[in-house]
């Protein structure tokens, strides 16, 4: 497999079309690459009964911290519940994950950074349930595909992140093209 995601424009090109363009510019590349390429792999992640759970929720949680520090100026768990709250939260109780994104958040932390911690006795996975969540006695159950179907639905044509220009005032716009511009040349 190869990487194919810079084809047909060099780093140096890029970089002017961020620095001179509005915030648009810097701001769309970034969601129409992460709806392009990284959501092409994290829907794998529930498919053909080969859940790849554990990397479903590095996925989600490594584009909802990017997109909500580049645009919002918010990290961590701040952040990811924000991006929760604005693109992937449903209308019913149980498909509103930000009520429990202080779990998922710590949960990820787990998988990401320690992988063996005792919140692995407070979170499960039911694939089968109608819920997106539930809590079950001390547990909480998270279906993860529902939790995918959401986040995937924020990315859709008519998905909520397209809508993220109506979030910022130009100000805000013109910070978030500062701040992604700085990530952009640091790595």
């Amino acid at each position: 497999m190869e990487n194919n995601t810079h084809l047909g424009e060099t780093k140096e090109k890029r970089l002017k079309r961020f620095q001179d363009g509005p915030p648009y510019e810097i701001i769309a590349t970034l969601l129409n690459s992460i709806a392009n390429f990284f959501n092409n792999e994290i829907v794998l992640t529930t498919q053909a009964n080969n859940f790849q759970t554990s990397l479903l929720f590095l996925g989600v949680h490594a584009v909802a911290l990017t997109v909500s520090e580049g645009l919002f100026d918010k990290k961590g768990l701040e952040g990811y519940k924000l991006f929760l709250e604005r693109f992937v939260d449903g209308d019913t109780p149980d498909t509103k994950f930000s009520t429990i994104a202080e779990l998922i958040h710590n949960w990820r932390n787990v998988l990401a950074h320690q992988w063996i911690g005792s919140i692995g006795h407070e979170v499960g996975y039911d694939y089968t349930m109608s819920l997106g969540w539930e809590i079950r006695g001390e547990n909480t159950f998270i279906n993860p595909r529902i939790y995918l179907e959401h986040y995937l639905a924020a990315f859709n044509a008519n998905g909520k992140i397209w809508g993220w220009e109506k979030l910022l005032t130009d100000t805000e716009k013109e910070e978030s093209k500062k701040r992604l511009i700085e990530k952009y040349l640091k790595q």
